[in-house]
């Protein structure tokens, strides 16, 4: 994996993977949903106008690597004031999946704040998942985070939890990644980031 963890995004959009189906009759009546785990997210990023030399250079090798390899990016949350979560959250118990996860280490009284972002951590892979609601965590800093999207992996519980600064892992996808040179030599770079769980 390549890590970007240390370039400024200027934009970001996000894409939630979703690859459960509607169940429809053919001759009408209730239609009904089958959800289907693996989703994950995407993001489709674009650069602040960056100097042709060396910036973009520099930055447009290492997606040439991050293109083979993988890539990780340091998520944007624009407007959100993440404070001080605390460094040592974990995964407080064994989980074999659901729309929750209970967590400890943190700081006390934190507030996980709805569609914050943070990441599971197990066997060294990020997974990324958002919270589907607002919680305040207890005086010794444990709580229960819903999600907004089911648990992709088992956990054994000590998982490490990163929500001072969330990230994606995954592929860049597509054949998108283009560097077009300006008169002005300022360029923007676009990529998207396709979430690998």
């Amino acid at each position: 994996m390549i890590d970007m963890t240390d370039v400024r995004m200027q934009s970001s959009e996000e894409v939630m993977l979703d690859y459960g189906v509607f169940q429809k009759t053919t001759l009408g009546g209730p239609i009904s949903r089958v959800d289907r785990l693996g989703g994950g997210f995407g993001y489709r990023f674009s650069t602040p106008p960056m100097p042709v030399e060396p910036d973009s250079r520099i930055f447009t090798a290492r997606c040439h690597m991050a293109k083979r390899k993988g890539i990780i990016v340091r998520l944007p949350q624009p407007g959100l004031i993440i404070g001080a979560p605390g460094a040592s959250i974990t995964v407080q118990g064994a989980s074999t999946g659901g729309e929750e996860v209970a967590i400890t280490g943190a700081a006390a009284g934190y507030v996980v704040r709805q569609h914050q972002a943070l990441n599971i951590t197990k066997n060294g892979h990020r997974y990324l998942y958002f919270a589907a609601a607002s919680v305040t965590l207890n005086g010794s800093g444990a709580g229960t985070v819903l999600l907004t999207t089911p648990l992709r992996t088992k956990l054994a519980g000590a998982e490490a939890i990163n929500l001072a600064a969330p990230v994606i892992e995954g592929w860049m996808q597509g054949d998108n990644f283009t560097r077009a040179i300006p008169v002005d030599r300022k360029v923007v770079l676009q990529f998207d980031v396709l979430e690998r769980a």
